[in-house]
């Protein structure tokens, strides 16, 4: 009888610890949309054609946004820091993922050059 007494007392109890840890992590990516959406309207004002997808990666926020190039049969995908609205990475090139673009990385983590979509993706995954 008094283990049922305690199972119940502690229930309650580990269910009001886990609460705000849930809640604090709800806030974390509340707080990243706002962001970046914040920086996308201030930095990137033109980009009017598109889409983009915020991704909360450790304590950074990260956009990536993906966008007609100007040439039919062209794309430019971009991997923003969401908090800043600073540009990490740069693809610009065909919509045919086999064929090669321009990959450019800022911060020097990798060298600016030719690749392919796959590419540009697995190494902006490392950014």
């Amino acid at each position: 009888m008094r283990l049922i007494v305690i199972f119940s007392l502690l229930l309650p109890a580990t269910t009001a610890i886990a609460a705000p840890a849930e809640k604090k992590a709800k806030t974390a990516e509340q707080a990243c949309q706002a962001q970046a959406l914040a920086s996308i309207a201030r930095q990137w004002p033109n980009v009017v054609q598109g889409y983009f997808e915020i991704i909360t990666k450790g304590d950074r926020c990260l956009v990536f946004l993906e966008t007609p190039g100007v040439f039919a049969g062209k794309r430019v995908a971009r991997l923003i820091d969401g908090k800043t609205g600073d540009l990490l990475s740069e693809f610009d090139g065909p919509k045919d993922t086999r064929e090669r673009g321009l990959c450019s990385y800022r911060g020097a983590k990798f060298p600016t050059s030719e690749c392919t979509w796959d590419e540009y993706l697995a190494k902006a995954e490392q950014m």
